[in-house]
């Protein structure tokens, strides 16, 4: 038996639930933030992926097809479609070291990629000098 004047040590329940809530909420909050960084990280992972296709596609068109002003489209590996247009470029610098056998020329892209129902679009935009004919 204990004495009269003794106290009985410990937590008392409301002391225990304060304290469970607080772990609680701290769980949650790392959990949240995990949560978020792996949504981030794939968003990141699928638009590397769109960027690397979309330079693919411009570098491709680039260096086999002579830049005449109209658009071409086409399909990229069962990934997407894609379509180029090629225009004069909107207000070229006047530069005189230019001789006017030059002319400067937009070439824009556009890239849907088909993923699980998704569809993302890549747009890449480039400036090409090239000699008039």
């Amino acid at each position: 038996m204990k004495p009269c004047g003794a106290r009985q040590r410990g937590f008392t329940l409301l002391e225990v639930l304060v304290a469970m809530t607080i772990v609680a909420l701290g769980v949650v909050t790392v959990v949240e933030v995990f949560s978020m960084g792996l949504r981030l990280g794939s968003r990141s992972a699928d638009q590397t992926e769109a960027m690397t296709y979309g330079r693919q596609v411009m570098d491709d068109f680039l260096v086999t097809t002579k830049l005449e002003q109209g658009s071409e489209q086409g399909s990229l590996q069962d990934v997407g479609r894609w379509k180029v247009f090629v225009r004069p470029a909107e207000n070229p610098s006047a530069d005189p070291s230019l001789s006017s056998a030059w002319e400067l020329k937009e070439v824009a892209m556009e890239l849907r990629l088909s993923d699980a129902g998704r569809e993302r679009l890549v747009e890449l935009k480039t400036l090409r000098l090239t000699k008039k004919n």
